[in-house]
């Protein structure tokens, strides 16, 4: 297996996407359903825990996709944060709130980085279990 090369398939972007924007979405449903509890807390933070989440939403998805390529981690991951971000932009439209474009922008940042973020380290894992990282300081040569 070691020349061969694989690929995400089209299943596998979608239900990364999907996955990104169902970890964003439960984080919406617990602000508005945990509304009494949340509303003791300060908005700057909930602001800064929404854009870890939305990031986590990214990271996650994309490192699971990556793992299932041989190559391109990079290209894969912002292939993913894109249709995550176009599935994200449905939801939106379609759901019963107003839209608004921090939110959308807020989005789209935070896919990409994370799609970013999740293929590295999805690379980066790989790398380490083929043993084609950098030598160890110390390790014979």
């Amino acid at each position: 297996m070691a020349g061969k090369t694989r690929t995400p398939s089209t299943t596998d972007y979608v239900a990364g996407a999907m996955l990104a924007n169902g970890i964003v979405w439960i984080w919406l449903q617990a602000l508005d359903n945990l509304s009494t509890i949340f509303s003791k807390v300060p908005i700057g933070l909930l602001a800064d825990a929404s854009f870890l989440i939305y990031l986590a939403g990214g990271v996650v998805s994309s490192y699971l996709v990556c793992t299932r390529t041989t190559s391109g981690h990079l290209l894969v991951g912002l292939k993913l944060s894109a249709l995550a971000w176009v599935i994200s932009l449905f939801f939106v439209l379609t759901s019963p709130a107003e839209p608004t474009l921090g939110f959308v922008l807020a989005l789209l940042v935070c896919f990409v980085a994370g799609g970013v973020a999740g293929a590295y380290l999805a690379l980066r894992r790989m790398l380490r279990r083929t043993g084609a990282a950098s030598p160890r300081k110390g390790a014979p040569e």
